[in-house]
């Protein structure tokens, strides 16, 4: 008899793809099923069709802003259906931070979360003689006596980090956006932000608005220029021994209440083996699987037990514990149907603000006119 093949997909990372093809080496050695991966691009991980990867593999790793368009599309199954209540309920406790709840839209569970990450602080501990800063008045003045001696603070403000970074700021600034709201965000609290973000543009390093966090933490990581980013999605493989040429240690960011991405492992509903897939998914996200084959090979665990287990740490610098506060406080985005292209606009106007000279005024005035259109949005 023929075994069973799934094939996923995933996003073209270390993190997200050398933690996937050693546990699928595992799995069928253990159970007889071949799992095998492909990857995409970061930027197609946040922006491109769940709908149309649905179509073409059986498992998808996604990001949970997708839910609401998941839920109007009926795209994958509902994984509530086919795990016990005894497994379903285990693997919801033993969430790191709000990862699990993140994937729950409409009361289904459209995917389990295999990785946790958040936006969080980063340094060279090398170059570092200051304290760690706890404020963004701290932050800056730390970037002010660093430029002094030819050296910088860092920050990834791409399209889609620009966002990400006005979303947590506006959680920190108290006024997280929230599908309900009237408006995207207070307009004294929008200016303030806008303005904030226009300073990091102008006093940390100067290739800020070309990077996402990969490119941030590399060029960390190879040089000796950036001694410290105060906010980017963490990743722990700079925090490995050998990863890269300088380890990095990552930390709280200042004020956590950070943005929360990770990811979570899907089953598409035209899966001809949803049995067997949903089953993956559960072995996969297992404790035992995630703080041994997961963490080990550059994964970053979705299950909270890795982020206090010694060895874990003893592998990553501490890397989870060091960053345990700000993942139990991580905001999770909306995710209505119409939230994952406004989040693409978003990103697409923070980035031209910052790099333009437009008016803060005009820039809130168009995307809350977006975002009131996002909310009308319906499957057709």
């Amino acid at each position: 008899m023929a075994s069973i093949t799934l094939k996923g997909i995933t996003w073209d990372h270390p993190r997200g793809y050398d933690p996937l093809i050693a546990a699928s080496a595992a799995y069928y050695e253990e159970k007889g099923i071949i799992v095998e991966w492909q990857k995409r691009s970061l930027t197609d991980f946040g922006d491109f069709s769940i709908e149309s990867l649905s179509e073409q593999y059986d498992l998808l790793i996604l990001d949970h802003p997708h839910c609401g368009v998941i839920a109007g599309t009926g795209c994958l199954v509902p994984l509530e259906e086919h795990l016990s209540d005894e497994l379903f309920l285990l693997l919801k406790a033993q969430s790191a931070g709000p990862s699990f709840s993140s994937y729950s839209f409409q009361k289904h569970q459209w995917a389990l979360p295999i990785d946790a990450a958040f936006q969080c602080g980063s340094y060279r501990k090398d170059l570092l003689s200051d304290s760690i800063p706890k404020s963004w008045e701290e932050v800056f003045a730390l970037a002010h006596r660093l430029r002094s001696n030819g050296k910088y603070v860092g920050m990834a403000l791409c399209p889609t980090d620009s966002l990400c970074a006005f979303l947590s700021l506006c959680n920190q600034f108290g006024a997280p956006i929230v599908m309900d709201s009237e408006e995207l965000v207070p307009h004294k609290v929008g200016i303030e932000i806008l303005g904030l973000m226009k300073r990091m543009c102008m006093e940390f390093h100067p290739n800020a608005l070309d990077w996402n966090p990969i490119d941030l933490y590399d060029y960390m990581a190879q040089t000796d220029d950036i001694v410290y980013a105060p906010l980017a999605f963490n990743y722990t493989n700079y925090s490995r021994k050998g990863f890269r040429e300088n380890r990095l240690v990552f930390t709280d960011s200042p004020n956590a209440k950070t943005v929360l991405g990770g990811a979570g492992i899907a089953v598409s509903s035209q899966c001809k083996n949803s049995i067997e897939a949903v089953d993956y998914c559960y072995w996969v996200c297992s404790e035992r699987v995630q703080k041994d084959i997961y963490t080990v090979n550059n994964g970053q665990p979705g299950n909270i037990t890795c982020w206090m287990d010694p060895d874990a740490n003893n592998l990553t610098d501490n890397f989870f514990q060091n960053t345990l506060q700000t993942l139990e406080s991580a905001y999770v985005r909306p995710r209505y149907f119409g939230w994952p292209s406004f989040q693409e606009y978003l990103g697409r106007v923070l980035h031209k603000h910052l790099k333009n000279d437009i008016d803060p005024i005009v820039t809130l005035r168009q995307l809350q006119n977006s975002f009131n259109e996002s909310k009308t949005l319906m499957y057709k």
